[in-house]
């Protein structure tokens, strides 16, 4: 009996790999509902993802985190060391080993358990899809908060729902050829996120199949079938009485409506942060989580209920300054250059990352930068397989 365990045990290892274990963690997250502390596990991944990556680093990605790291360091001795502050930089540092982690084993193992773990993982996020779909719709229409039409996100969670969206349209996209199934998806996405009031979805799914069609069509299908995509939406929104194209306009005019910077008086709009942010952070900062709230822990300028972190780019600009933000994000940028090596690729992962940034806490919420992660590696996987193909 005990000889027919020890081979049944070793069959159960062999079979645990790196990327069960990261998929693991982000299904534990996206049943999370309102989240609380199950930021440990994805820390505990983070760590472990450390260990991979002093492995396998080479100079460059080596050198260009020493260097920033020691400059964020730099900024919190200034500011006068504040245990925060080291739990702002791990906080948004963490997410660089995670995203170097899965995108490593893409390339070593693209051809073999990756893909396959791929096509299941796309399966299971699929049904997942549609119960978010479910929970959106009774939520909307029982009367539920924006804020909380969130599927199982919970409370406040619903920016997690247009990432969700984008993570398996991505798969769709690249992955599973159904034109029919991936419109009725593309369709009831935007559904979900009109709900839930998601506008700075609308352009990042946009981008999403901006790209697709310049990828598999070429330039001159994507010159043809955007403007024709708009004008469908144009269409669509005037049978509508004009419930899609305004919304998503009122909200990004938000980026250039700054107004006062009287703290007793304002608009919190995301220009006005992001005005406000640079103001208060100057080219070096206020110091690094001085207005955040990380792990219970409340920075010693914290501003109450004005939402100087709306985003991740007003966090960055209020606490690491013009400086430290260009910093982080020259810092995110050599990472994902480390794996998307294509000029016309790059691009278009950082332009998606940059948006990101703009728009949500991307790098203080670990749902949303796992999933936008999770978006990247499909992508990753159909740009690297396309390379292959023609090598």
């Amino acid at each position: 009996m005990k000889d027919n365990i020890i081979p049944f045990s070793k069959s159960i290892l062999s079979n645990i790999t790196i990327e069960k274990g990261i998929a693991f963690t982000f299904f534990v997250l996206v049943f999370s509902w309102e989240f609380h502390f199950l930021w440990l596990l994805y820390d505990l991944l983070a760590i472990f993802a450390i260990y991979f990556f002093s492995k396998h680093v080479n100079i460059v990605l080596g050198s260009a985190l020493f260097f920033i790291l020691s400059f964020f360091i730099l900024l919190s001795i200034i500011s006068g060391f504040h245990l925060i502050s080291i739990l702002s930089i791990w906080d948004n540092i963490k997410h660089l080993f995670v995203l170097f982690m899965l995108f490593f084993l893409v390339e070593r193992h693209i051809q073999d358990r990756i893909l396959i773990f791929s096509n299941i993982f796309g399966l299971i996020i699929g049904g997942i899809f549609i119960l978010q779909a479910v929970l959106v719709f009774y939520q909307y229409f029982t009367g539920y908060n924006k804020d909380d039409v969130s599927g199982t996100f919970g409370i406040a969670g619903s920016h997690s729902i247009a990432y969700y969206c984008l993570l398996y349209l991505s798969y769709l996209f690249y992955f599973k050829k159904s034109n029919y199934f991936t419109f009725f998806v593309f369709i009831v996405s935007l559904v979900m996120n009109y709900f839930s009031e998601n506008m700075g979805y609308y352009p990042l799914v946009i981008l999403l199949l901006s790209y697709k069609w310049m990828t598999l069509k070429g330039l001159k299908y994507f010159i043809i079938y955007l403007p024709l995509l708009l004008l469908v939406i144009i269409i669509l929104d005037s049978a509508l009485g004009g419930i899609l194209i305004q919304p998503v306009l009122n909200r990004f005019s938000e980026f250039f409506l700054v107004g006062s910077r009287d703290l007793n008086n304002f608009t919190p709009s995301r220009g006005y942060m992001t005005a406000l942010a640079i103001h208060l952070g100057g080219w070096w900062g206020s110091g690094p989580g001085c207005y955040s709230e990380i792990y219970s822990m409340i920075g010693w300028k914290s501003l109450g209920d004005i939402q100087i972190s709306i985003s991740s780019a007003t966090n960055l600009l209020s606490e690491y300054g013009i400086v430290g933000f260009l910093a982080w994000l020259s810092l995110y940028s050599i990472f994902l250059k480390r794996f998307f090596m294509k000029r016309k690729n790059y691009i278009f992962i950082i332009t998606l990352f940059s948006f990101s940034m703009l728009y949500n806490r991307v790098l203080n919420d670990e749902r949303v930068i796992f999933l936008l992660i999770f978006t990247f590696m499909f992508l990753k996987i159909h740009m690297d397989r396309k390379i292959k193909r023609y090598d």
